[in-house]
């Protein structure tokens, strides 16, 4: 750099003494007319930036009057105000500048007509917001009218500035001549050369001294990037393409139990176990060849052992887009594992009791059964779970005169209604055997809710003893009433002591299933705590270092920021979807017909440029909570926006039939859908089924669709084949209206410029 700064410091003292000739009196002349052309040039420059300084302003005005149309934000309604507040200091400047000009002034004169009258329009369109609503906005806005007023503003800046700009050239063709003039006088001048060569030499100075400021201020963001870097809870690394490490922070230190110059320069096999390093090479390999980010499961080997990390891995590229490393941003997903442990153990807990239970939901499908009642009907897990109950145990076809199905569902509606429990007197409910035979059987039950922290039912759980040998024992001849006292008073205790064990056991569920809500929901708002450092820090870093980031730093701290926002709304979504059971119902008669249309238009309002042919049936009225319900449409609604992006057009149908007692409600899109045998993943917390560079979202949606659906008493599921659309259905029970008519269609097209 010193030798450099040298050579040229030489360069401009020769080109100084080789110019001590020049003619001074012409040099002044030059400088005299240059001067004169100079002031003209900018005169046109500061017409042309006022003219495009006023296109930014009514572009401003009408975008915040379009935000506060979408929203209802009154910000975006000040700023829309403040726009239009500069509007006429705009048009005043404008005419001053212009006022040695009469053919800017006559097009100045036609332009502020149509400025005021574009200016009159969108505050209509506010006005209609105010006192009507977004719907009535939303048809407002398709007039053509705002749109034309706005081509005709913009034409006519555009040809006073393509007048501004052929008076530019000319003055601007003048200057060059008087230039190329001046430059010929300056290069016969020594006087004039000697003063270049001097400024050569004071340019190549300051340019030494920004490159020593910029060092040191690449040095210094380069600090505070690591510092951030350093104090969020996620574990980040940067590797070469050999899997090399070039940056690992103070988090994987920790982890790994090792320092980081220990790190930097080793490949993961030189840190961890061979098997652990294999698998975390392969992702690495896989993130070099498909060139898209991965996310993913991973055990990580930590100094008291192994931790599942969830990591999301990803290529960095250069300028030219090639890709020299890649990254890693994975957390500690311990404690959530220990939920999924919970589950598992409570299930195992419930499975494995003495008595004879089966857990139903409150549309009575089948969650949940235990080994002994699986024993004593004949039946499998897998074949009865998530099925219907009265679809499993089915009344004997062959009895006439069987009331089993019809007084057990009797029971279970006075539970769902009361909400307590109902003792049964003795049925006959005969069971199917494997061979399809049914056998007499006689059972005691005794139903019981169970609620949710809000004091819905959430589950009931059906609890029965097999009396069927005391009822035939009751039916034989009495030949030994001793005996069969005796048997009796034996087979009541044994009732009464499963019943005190079938109570435990209920209290068991009822604390696990508290507790569990508590856990979830204590982890969630514990994991806002990191996410807020990481938000503070990349905002200091982005308020002190500014414009001295290089391309890489501003690359990191998108990647930062990117992944906070993304595990922020995993973790609003967990919220959501945790207090989803504790939210009182507010049923209510509801018209489904409003609440899919408003659905329908604010998806409509997001996808500008689109073309979807849209078939919405008529929908019945049902007692729901319409707040509830309202999100259920516009979580299958998006999903069918979403998931038909790639087709043109899209199509979606949206429908309702009525069987069995309730009505079947569906949405229909044409999209990619999905592969079958995924099916019962769909409707999981955080179950995908596509990545997440391909169709964003976090997979909560259809989890919180079904809790809120269930706890209607309804049911949802799905059907799809890939490439070939997608249909969800849910059901809801039956009120007073059905619905009638014919399908009904509407179309939207890509938008034009404008309102």
């Amino acid at each position: 750099m010193k030798i450099l700064a040298d050579r040229m410091l030489r360069l401009g003292f020769a080109a100084s003494v080789f110019a001590l000739a020049g003619m001074g009196w012409l040099s002044y002349r030059t400088t005299t007319n240059l001067i004169a052309t100079g002031k003209q040039v900018s005169h046109s420059r500061e017409v042309m930036t006022v003219l495009e300084a006023g296109a930014v302003l009514l572009t401003d005005a009408e975008s915040a009057q379009r935000g506060y149309l979408l929203t209802g934000d009154e910000q975006f309604l000040k700023d829309c105000q403040a726009a239009q507040s500069q509007v006429g200091g705009w048009i005043r400047n404008l005419r001053q500048l212009v006022a040695d000009n009469p053919d800017q002034q006559q097009r100045l004169n036609r332009l502020e007509p149509q400025v005021l009258q574009r200016l009159a329009v969108l505050n209509s369109r506010i006005k209609l917001r105010e006192d009507q609503g977004l719907p009535a906005t939303v048809h407002g806005v398709t007039s053509e009218e705002g749109r034309k007023l706005m081509n005709q503003v913009c034409q006519g800046i555009l040809e006073m500035r393509e007048a501004e700009d052929r008076l530019l050239r000319q003055r601007e063709q003048f200057s060059e001549t008087d230039a190329r003039t001046g430059l010929l006088m300056i290069l016969a001048g020594s006087a004039l050369a000697c003063a270049v060569g001097l400024v050569a030499v004071l340019v190549i100075r300051r340019d030494l001294a920004k490159r020593l400021r910029a060092e040191a201020a690449l040095h210094e963001q380069r600090a505070l990037l690591q510092a951030i870097l350093d104090n969020i809870p996620a574990v980040v690394y940067i590797k070469d393409i050999d899997g090399r490490y070039l940056f690992a922070n103070h988090r994987f230190a920790q982890v790994t139990g090792r320092s980081r110059e220990d790190i930097q320069g080793k490949t993961v096999f030189d840190i961890t176990s061979k098997e652990l390093a294999a698998v975390a090479h392969q992702h690495h390999q896989r993130v070099l060849a498909t060139q898209r980010p991965v996310e993913l499961e991973e055990t990580v080997m930590y100094p008291d052992g192994p931790h599942p990390h969830r990591a999301i891995k990803f290529p960095l590229r250069d300028a030219t887009g090639k890709i020299y490393a890649t990254a890693g941003v994975s957390t500690d997903i311990t404690e959530h594992k220990k939920i999924e442990r919970i589950h598992l153990q409570f299930r195992a807990l419930f499975e494995s009791l003495p008595g004879l239970y089966v857990v139903l939901k409150p549309d009575l499908t089948i969650v949940a059964v235990s080994d002994a009642y699986l024993k004593a009907t004949m039946t499998g897990r897998e074949q009865i779970l998530g099925r219907g109950f009265f679809e499993v145990f089915p009344d004997n076809p062959d009895d006439p005169a069987a009331t089993g199905v019809s007084n057990l569902r009797a029971s279970l509606d006075r539970v769902l209604k009361n909400g307590a429990s109902d003792t049964m007197a003795i049925q006959k409910y005969d069971v199917r055997r494997p061979d399809g035979i049914f056998e007499e059987r006689f059972w005691s039950p005794v139903n019981s809710p169970v609620f949710d922290a809000d004091r819905q039912i959430e589950y009931i759980i059906h609890r029965v003893e097999d009396v069927t040998d005391f009822i035939r024992q009751k039916r034989r001849p009495a030949d030994d009433e001793t005996s069969l006292h005796r048997r009796m008073e034996q087979m009541e205790a044994e009732v009464f002591h499963s019943s005190q064990a079938v109570e435990a056991a209920n209290q068991q569920l009822r604390d696990a299933n508290q507790e569990l809500e508590s856990f979830s929901y204590s982890v969630s708002h514990d994991l806002r705590a990191p996410l807020r450092h990481i938000d503070g820090f990349v905002k200091l870093l982005g308020k002190q270092a500014g414009e001295k980031l290089d391309e890489r730093g501003h690359r990191y701290l998108t990647i930062i920021a990117d992944s906070a926002r993304q595990m922020g709304v995993l973790i609003d979504d967990l919220l959501v979807f945790s207090r989803m059971n504790r939210t009182e119902l507010r049923r209510s008669k509801v018209a489904l017909d409003p609440l899919v249309r408003e659905a329908v238009d604010m998806a409509q309002l997001e996808t500008n440029g689109r073309h979807i042919h849209w078939k919405v049936g008529r929908l019945p009225e049902v007692e729901v909570d319409e707040a509830m319900l309202r999100q259920v449409w516009m979580n299958l609604i998006g999903n069918a926006v979403k998931y038909s992006r790639p087709r043109d057009p899209a199509e979606i149908e949206i429908g309702c039939h009525a069987d069995n007692g309730e009505f079947v409600l569906f949405v229909r899109d044409n999209g990619v859908g999905f592969d079958m045998q995924y099916v019962d993943k769909l409707f999981g917390v955080f179950q995908r089924l596509h990545r997440s560079d391909e169709f964003e979202g976090t997979g909560i949606g259809l989890a919180n669709v079904r809790r809120i659906v269930s706890r209607h008493g309804g049911r949802t599921w799905a059907e799809g084949r890939v490439d070939g659309g997608a249909t969800f259905f849910f059901s809801l029970p039956k009120t007073s209206t059905a619905p009638k008519g014919q399908h009904g269609t509407l179309e939207t097209h890509p938008a034009g410029r404008g309102q």
